[in-house]
């Protein structure tokens, strides 16, 4: 193959439909085996002579030293890289649109830089091949327990990837294949999204790169209104479906989640983690994204990362939700939970046990804590209406 000048293969890591992947290194940066023996060899024996030479000894002491490096650098997995080679297409399961996929997939991932899209290094789309950082933890499919019951951390953890997400879709290409195993953790954790081989681009100067009706994505994290549609027809509200899936596995820690059924008992985060910080917060977000009908979802992943950083400033700022079915706890002694004490409907309450004077169209909703007994009131009515009690 016409990569290997350069690239060095060390062992293969995985094959799939589209191709093969394997180990490299640079040769740019390190020499082959057989030359840093050599090299490594010389400098030994130049320092171990009887008699070495005065004037190149510094020299030779600094080859040497420079192979040392050279042998732990080569220990570190962030040293190397991943070589990935599309099969023949006579091999792959779609030899019609192999050769296109490879093209396009290099073309996707070197039009948009992103830190948590996955970067082309060096590429040979005519011999169908790229090279990307090599990710020595694998892909978040093998740390499924990692956010177990952790929404924020989960939350946090999610949103440069979406950023990353939300750069494609500005750029008119939908991913149309986010998923759990194609998802890196670097080796500081973070998740770097991969395998742009069913990346289709939404604008003209792009050709599809799949059949019309072939399957636009991994069924299980796809969106039920994607099924059997023509990949021309799909939008970016695709990708943040998929996304909502996976911070929901991510904080499930469960592999799939069935269609659309979040709040199903057994797929419901806030029934499997009730006491998990702002896990109240989860099925909120959700419910814009992980949708069975394409209206009632967020339109792409710009929208979903505003939704995100919102969320992540009201949990800054230790807020809650807010209604009488919520379960908020309490905010003075951190032990009990609120329980709405009165409401519009009660104003007696209000008046007699609380020493409010009533007139007009003043209403009150008031809530007290179970354990310490502290209070909470919300002014709705008079001339006072605000839009969140507007929403019930």
């Amino acid at each position: 193959m016409t990569y290997e000048p350069r690239w060095k293969v060390i062992e293969a890591i995985g094959s799939g439909g589209q191709g093969r992947v394997n180990r490299v290194f640079d040769t740019k940066r390190f020499r082959t085996t057989e030359e840093f023996r050599k090299w490594f060899q010389y400098s030994l024996h130049r320092l171990s002579l009887e008699n070495p030479n005065a004037s190149t000894y510094d020299e030779d002491f600094e080859r040497f030293q420079n192979s040392i490096l050279t042998l732990v650098a080569l220990q570190d997995p962030s040293q190397y890289c991943a070589l990935k080679v599309l099969h023949k297409p006579e091999d792959a399961r779609d030899s019609k649109s192999a050769e296109d996929r490879i093209k396009k997939e290099i073309d996707a991932m070197a039009k948009v830089s992103h830190p948590n899209l996955l970067r082309v290094i060096d590429f040979d789309a005519e011999a169908k091949w790229f090279v990307s950082p090599f990710f020595s933890r694998g892909t978040l499919a093998s740390h499924m327990l990692l956010f177990t019951g952790e929404f924020v951390r989960s939350l946090r953890a999610i949103r440069p990837l979406v950023a990353g997400v939300a750069e494609l879709h500005k750029s008119g290409i939908v991913h149309r294949d986010i998923k759990p195993q194609n998802v890196f953790l670097d080796q500081n954790g973070g998740l770097v999204l991969g395998d742009f081989g069913l990346v289709f681009f939404t604008d003209e100067k792009h050709s599809r790169i799949s059949n019309t009706f072939e399957n636009v994505g991994s069924r299980d994290w796809m969106p039920a209104w994607a099924m059997g549609m023509r990949i021309e027809d799909i939008k970016p509200s695709f990708d943040v479906f998929s996304l909502g899936k996976l911070l929901w596995s991510m904080v499930s820690g469960l592999p799939v989640l069935r269609l659309w059924y979040f709040q199903r008992y057994q797929f419901n985060v806030e029934e499997l983690f009730p006491k998990a910080p702002f896990i109240q917060f989860a099925n909120v977000l959700f419910a814009k994204c992980i949708v069975e009908d394409e209206a009632d979802c967020l339109k792409d992943a710009n929208a979903l990362l505003l939704e995100i950083d919102n969320l992540l400033q009201r949990i800054e700022f230790n807020a809650d939700l807010i209604g009488p079915e919520s379960t908020i706890r309490c905010k003075a002694c951190g032990v009990g939970y609120y329980k709405i004490r009165a409401d519009e409907n009660d104003r007696t309450e209000v008046g007699s046990s609380f020493g409010f004077t009533k007139y007009g169209s003043v209403i009150y909703r008031i809530y007290t804590c179970t354990n310490c007994g502290n209070v909470q009131f919300f002014h709705l009515g008079f001339e006072h209406n605000p839009k969140f009690w507007q929403k019930e």
